[in-house]
């Protein structure tokens, strides 16, 4: 009897096991938005999530990169089905969910697939950092929870690019009412609503924020929509926004002006879709005088160009649904009348970019150096101090003959006192400046800047009371000195140490030392005066013109000698406007400040 138990117990334990090998072998399983590669009748090459698998499929008719669900065991596969795309942009991106042109808000599968067709035909696992809002170029799947899950794209059109619209004086991209005033025809359509019309020339269209939606009101007729309006023609006046110094110019846009609503701003988003050359002919001429040479032009036309391609690159506003603004955080665009001369720069060369080992750069630019360019890790850095490694924004020295650096901080502030020295920008007025400011004024000036850099970027900030460091910003009393801790390689100062009678403020960066020390009675509590190098008198300037600067004490006033205007790295502007005066071609130009770049067509 025991040994039939036995017997009987082995025999259920073999079953058991048959049944289970059975199961291994036999029973489904199911893969889900594959995506095949290749196929030669027997075999079929497919990616499934970011693996690369080969599997027997006998002869199956699917177009190559098909997103196909099918079941598979150890044997065969079988049961294949095509999954449809869904045939739209994404117009915003968030976390947790991209905002399709049609469908509106879709949920984002958190394990999401993203590929990418290259020119040539080759697909490769890509990255959602690579989807860029507003483009034709992506086919999306759908799982059958209806979240986004697959995601391929296509090579990019980069003819169209999409500019975020300030308000008045850039003070933000929020419009609580638009006026456009239409300089001939066009049409207002919006899609997710099947809305379309026809507007005859000299129409005005109000547009405001009503109760979430948009309020369109043409010849005393108004209609609301909840989601994205289309304003689509040439000429199309934006009246509701000023432009120019003395806002005395109303701006005109080409392309389509997108409306959406901002429900947390309770205010309009405005994006203008425009070709990208239109675009540059209206950058180029905000950015650079259009009396400069031709060649220093195109030059800046090219800069200009491979600057927008970045952007749109790193997708820095893609919550917002454009690629660049029209402010300095991207470009100045539309800030004053098209310029015959900038857009003949622009056309002449239509489609070219500047690129680093076959991918576009970071085409930095500013108005004048100090003599140097500065290296790119040494202004744009992070709190630890890292930095992205971009070498063809380096160190240069643009000052003529045989000249040492200095290596002091005496010999420093003997190199920004001097004006004698000649650089490629040296005839410019702002190549050296100088500005006293009374002991007093600076102390309430940093008492209120560095309580804003605290509030915004403490990190880049130590505050020190009684030699220990501490997390909060006292009262700050009587500035006794100001030190220079770090210098990068081309002069700029990265960290300044700022001496109180109560503490120490240790603050690192270009962007948060120089709008530190205000040239403003705002902040001072009385005028402050910069002069430039040719002696000119330029009261309130704003924020100092640089961070290439040495600081000089005296008994109740601190003095600071500085050089250039703008941040330092890549092209000087002024330097290239030299240039092309001299007769230099572009390509030498822009080889002057970016190294060891390439020029290549886009389109």
């Amino acid at each position: 009897m025991r040994y039939r138990v036995k017997s009987n117990r082995f025999y259920f334990i073999v079953a058991f096991l048959v049944l289970i090998l059975l199961s291994v072998l036999f029973w489904p399983r199911k893969i889900e938005h594959a995506i095949l590669i290749e196929s030669d009748g027997k075999r079929s090459t497919f990616f499934v999530g970011d693996k690369r698998v080969k599997y027997k499929t006998g002869n199956i008719d699917f177009e190559k990169f098909s997103v196909i669900n099918f079941k598979r065991n150890i044997f065969k596969c079988y049961g294949f089905t095509k999954v449809d795309p869904m045939q739209e942009r994404v117009m915003s991106k968030a976390e947790d969910q991209y905002d399709l042109e049609i469908s509106g808000p879709k949920s984002l599968n958190k394990e999401a697939h993203y590929y990418q067709i290259d020119p040539k035909g080759n697909i490769n696992y890509s990255a959602p950092s690579k989807l860029i809002v507003g483009k034709n170029n992506v086919r999306i799947y759908k799982n059958k929870k209806d979240q986004l899950t697959t995601f391929i794209m296509t090579p990019v059109d980069y003819s169209t690019i999409r500019v975020g619209i300030s308000t008045t004086d850039f003070k933000d991209l929020y419009h609580k009412n638009i006026d456009i005033n239409a300089k001939s025809s066009l049409k207002v359509y919006s899609k997710r609503e099947n809305y379309s019309t026809s507007i005859p020339e000299n129409t005005a269209l109000h547009i405001e924020f009503v109760d979430k939606k948009i309020k369109l009101t043409i010849n005393g007729l108004s209609r609301e929509f909840s989601n994205r309006l289309y304003i689509e023609g040439e000429g199309l006046e934006l009246a509701s926004v000023k432009r120019k110094s003395d806002n005395s110019m109303i701006p005109v846009y080409n392309g389509v002006l997108e409306i959406t609503p901002a429900s947390d701003k309770s205010a309009l988003l405005m994006i203008n879709e425009v070709n990208l050359e239109n675009y540059l002919a209206k950058v180029v001429p905000s950015e650079m005088p259009a009396s400069s040479a031709l060649e220093a032009l195109k030059a800046q036309s090219i800069a200009a160009r491979t600057y927008a391609i970045s952007d749109m690159l790193a997708n820095r506003f893609a919550k917002h649904g454009f690629h660049v603004d029209d402010s300095q955080n991207s470009q100045v665009y539309n800030n004053i009348e098209e310029q015959t001369r900038a857009t003949e720069a622009v056309n002449a060369t239509k489609g070219l970019i500047a690129t680093y080992k076959g991918s576009p750069i970071d085409a930095k630019y500013y108005s004048t150096s100090a003599g140097t360019g500065a290296n790119y890790g040494e202004i744009y850095f992070k709190a630890d101090g890292s930095s992205d490694n971009k070498p063809y924004l380096s160190y240069s020295s643009y000052i003529s003959g045989t000249f040492t650096m200095p290596s002091s901080e005496e010999e420093w502030l003997d190199f920004y006192k001097r004006k004698d020295i000649v650089a490629v920008d040296s005839s410019y007025d702002l190549f050296r400046w100088k500005v006293t400011y009374p002991t007093e004024a600076l102390t309430k000036n940093l008492n209120k800047t560095l309580k804003n850099t605290h509030s915004r970027k403490k990190d880049f900030m130590t505050i020190k009371v009684d030699k220990k460091e501490v997390d909060s910003l006292p009262e700050l009393k009587n500035l006794k000195d100001i030190k220079v801790l770090k210098r990068g390689e081309a002069g700029n100062v990265v960290t300044i140490n700022f001496i109180f009678e109560n503490a120490e403020v240790q603050l690192s960066g270009d962007g948060n030392i120089r709008p530190s020390i205000k040239c403003s009675e705002e902040y001072g509590e009385e005028t402050i005066t910069l002069y430039d190098s040719k002696n000119k008198a330029r009261p309130n300037f704003g924020s100092l013109p640089s961070s290439f600067f040495a600081v000089e004490k005296e008994e109740n006033a601190f003095i600071i000698y500085g050089g250039g205007f703008g941040h330092g790295v890549g092209m000087s502007q002024y330097g290239a406007i030299e240039m092309g005066k001299k007769g230099e071609k572009y390509d030498t130009i822009l080889n002057t400040f970016y190294k060891g770049i390439d020029i290549e067509t886009i389109y």
